[in-house]
């Protein structure tokens, strides 16, 4: 038995815990598996999908997968050689294929959208350059700081509306391909309207669309885009390149307070424990960031370069599972109550939250065809931990990305309170609680949670044991 925190663990995929032995240690403290599909051939992902899967099965636990897309990211075009460059030379970029004498080439026409005074980042912000004068297709440049350009880096642009629309083709495809390997979400980058949520939906039949919020367009229309998608991350690494990066705390937690309002998911991401791609320990700063995440009610943290690259992937997850769990214990309860409710599954899962909230439940079983209690109920904080009992293998991993829920494994049922009060007590037992409660049907053979019932042991609080 492992005690696991409530807050989600995503972490990325890559060379560092490629190994079967590291993935199984990961894979027995995660939630979700990231593939970023910015990097790497079609193949690779395919045999990194099925290592997954088997591993997953091989240690008895349920990890989703997310395929990250690439988005409409403008890119330096293919360079023979980088370029290095010094503080106040002038750079000249221009849209082209390859390089032509000393221009620095770009994928994607920036010319149209660019404004004098605005401000282009290259790669992860080095070297950064002012425009200074726009002239025949091309932006010529001042070079804020030294630095170099490599081929094929990103580039962000801060004062310009730039646009590059996403779903691009190639997330299209990507789009597909996740679908015909039952892949469980896809998180579409560089996301500026919900019109760009609807988009890739045409493509996505069963996946949670994942929005990514990195520009300041994004930002600004953040309600809509909560709306219209099942999940949201705060990408902070380009969010940071495409705003005042001293606004971007403050964005956090702007948009941690929208999803919370909207009862969606919510992830933070970037550089939570960068420090350990090289170190065995986070630093102090690293450590404050990640509770105060927790603290601000998000539902998942997810690491990058830590766990792709980095020197010490299962000591970056160990201590990210460490803080999140300490802090969970420590903190005030975060239980939300429902001043109404606009349909039966809201009203039942509001019940539920406030009888855990009142009465010391340990557990709310929630048995499940389609997740949509559980989720509600998640998006509430009950004090208790959500159970989700459902035979289906997608649903569970689909409820990776929700706070406080833990996904079992049970035999078909009909939802009724008789098919699922055995399977709860045997999980009650295991789980070590005594006070819990079972949301379920009354009526068999119904779609519908409308019943709650409470089972009482000896009042206590406790850690409680996950599988």
């Amino acid at each position: 038995m492992v005690s696991m925190p409530r807050t989600k663990i995503i972490v990325t995929y890559g060379p560092s815990i490629a190994d079967d032995r590291k993935l199984r240690e990961i894979l027995k403290q995660v939630d979700i598996i990231r593939l970023n599909f910015s990097h790497g051939a079609l193949e690779e992902k395919l045999a990194a999908i099925r290592k997954i899967r088997k591993l997953s099965r091989e240690i008895g636990r349920e990890v989703a997968i997310l395929a990250d897309l690439p988005g409409p990211k403008i890119r330096v075009s293919r360079l023979e050689r980088e370029i290095p460059i010094r503080k106040g030379q002038r750079v000249v970029l221009c849209y082209s294929k390859k390089a032509r004498g000393s221009e620095v080439p770009t994928d994607f026409d920036m010319y149209k959208g660019m404004r004098k005074e605005s401000e282009i980042s290259i790669g992860d912000g080095e070297p950064k350059l002012l425009v200074t004068e726009l002239s025949k297709g091309r932006i010529i440049c001042k070079a804020m700081q030294d630095g170099a350009i490599g081929s094929r880096k990103g580039i962000n642009v801060k004062g310009s509306s730039i646009n590059a629309e996403p779903p691009t083709g190639e997330d299209m495809k990507f789009a597909k391909f996740a679908m015909e390997n039952d892949l469980d979400f896809i998180a579409l980058s560089f996301v500026k309207s919900a019109k760009d949520i609807a988009r890739i939906r045409k493509v996505v039949d069963g996946m949670g669309v994942i929005s990514k919020i990195e520009r300041q367009e994004a930002i600004d229309g953040i309600e809509g885009i909560a709306e219209a998608s099942d999940g949201i991350m705060i990408a902070r690494g380009d969010m940071a390149l495409n705003i005042d990066y001293s606004k971007v705390p403050l964005m956090q937690d702007r948009i941690i307070r929208v999803c919370r309002s909207a009862k969606k998911p919510v992830i933070v991401a970037t550089q939570m424990l960068e420090s350990m791609l090289n170190n065995r320990t986070p630093t102090r700063a690293e450590m404050t960031d990640v509770a105060n995440a927790v603290k601000s009610g998000v539902d998942c943290v997810m690491l990058s370069g830590e766990t792709a690259i980095g020197n010490h992937p299962v000591e970056a997850v160990t201590a990210l599972s460490n803080i999140l769990s300490y802090t969970e214990q420590e903190m005030p309860s975060n239980f939300t109550p429902q001043k109404s409710a606009s349909s039966g599954h809201e009203g039942i899962a509001a019940a539920a939250a406030g009888i855990s909230h009142t009465c010391d439940m340990d557990i709310i079983f929630v048995p499940t065809h389609s997740g949509t209690t559980v989720r509600m109920l998640s998006g509430m904080r009950p004090d208790s931990t959500v159970v989700a009992l459902s035979s289906s293998d997608k649903v569970r991993r689909s409820l990776g990305l929700y706070y406080g829920v833990v996904g079992v494994r049970v035999g078909k049922h009909d939802g009724s309170g008789e098919s699922v009060d055995s399977e709860a007590k045997i999980y009650a037992r295991r789980m070590n609680a005594k006070n819990y409660m079972l949301i379920y049907g009354h009526q068999a053979n119904g779609s519908t949670s409308d019943s709650i019932k409470c089972f009482w042991g000896k009042s206590h609080r406790k850690r409680l044991r996950f599988f």
